[in-house]
């Protein structure tokens, strides 16, 4: 760890994930690095075959190949970028307005899956920190997912503000949803912008200029509840929004109460080492 102060305040009992959406055809550096430097386990889902196969279980994690979802019967739309699989159908009139997208989200086959409410998974742990990307498919894990997400502490999640998918909530609604169960929006830790065709910014179709396409979104417990959650949680809240997220403000506001309720001086150490941090902004 980089800091002391980390193995000091690290919380009795694993931080604990569950990541929706599973696949790896992206990489999740603010979980990666969350797993490497915590005592962390997780729990993944991911609906698409060929993408389950790809994940390996170990002692920190454990794969399950179904889709969460509504309790229903869905059908998964498997598109040629397996990053655009969805159960929601892409929105090709509208992707088709940036570069790339009319080939990426062609769909190539259609399969018939089960889904599971997320309150009906029987997690062996409390789940700590949730990371939610299905493509569109955010609003319905949402809402049959209330009382697992509200016992949460963190959720990132992806979400657009013009869907690209049919049947897609923005970001506005999903915002909405999560604010009622006791979530504040705290941060973007990706802004994915698009060019509309048939400009191109420094010559990169995956560069934008100012349209916003997607956002990743980190949503907090909000901070007038902070004080009604357990010393194991901030710490855990802590651990999680530094390893994976650099939010040294925060934490510094979680570790001053965690010194406080301890009474030990935890937040001089960590206060002697971000002020020599190089401190850079995102947006």
């Amino acid at each position: 760890m980089p800091l002391q102060i980390f193995e000091k305040i690290k919380p009795k009992n694993p931080i604990v994930i569950c990541d929706i959406g599973a696949s790896p055809c992206d990489n999740v550096p603010f979980i990666e690095t969350l797993i490497s430097k915590t005592n962390c386990i997780l729990y993944g889902f991911e609906p698409n075959e060929d993408e389950f196969k790809k994940l390996k279980n170990d002692e920190k994690r454990k794969y399950y190949n179904y889709a969460i979802g509504n309790g229903e019967d869905q059908t998964l739309n498997i598109c040629k970028a397996p990053g655009m699989t969805s159960i929601l159908e892409p929105d090709l009139e509208y992707l088709d307005l940036f570069h790339g997208f009319k080939d990426w989200a062609e769909i190539i086959e259609k399969k018939k899956i089960n889904t599971k409410k997320l309150d009906e998974v029987e997690f062996e742990k409390k789940v700590d920190f949730f990371k939610i990307d299905v493509q569109g498919y955010e609003h319905e894990i949402i809402n049959f997912g209330q009382k697992k997400l509200n016992e949460s502490l963190i959720i990132q999640i992806e979400a657009s503000p013009e869907p690209i998918y049919k049947g897609e909530k923005p970001f506005s609604e999903i915002s909405s949803q999560l604010e009622k169960l006791g979530f504040q929006l705290h941060m973007f830790n990706n802004i994915n912008s698009r060019c509309f065709k048939p400009m191109t910014f420094n010559n990169n179709i995956y560069e934008g200029l100012h349209n916003l396409f997607q956002l990743d979104c980190v949503f907090i417990k909000k901070i007038k509840l902070i004080d009604e959650i357990s010393i194991e949680e901030l710490k855990k809240m802590a651990m999680i929004l530094f390893f994976s997220f650099n939010s040294i403000d925060l934490v510094d506001l979680l570790i001053d109460k965690i010194s406080k309720i301890e009474n030990i001086n935890y937040i001089k150490d960590y206060r002697d080492y971000i002020k020599n941090l190089k401190i850079k902004k995102i947006y």
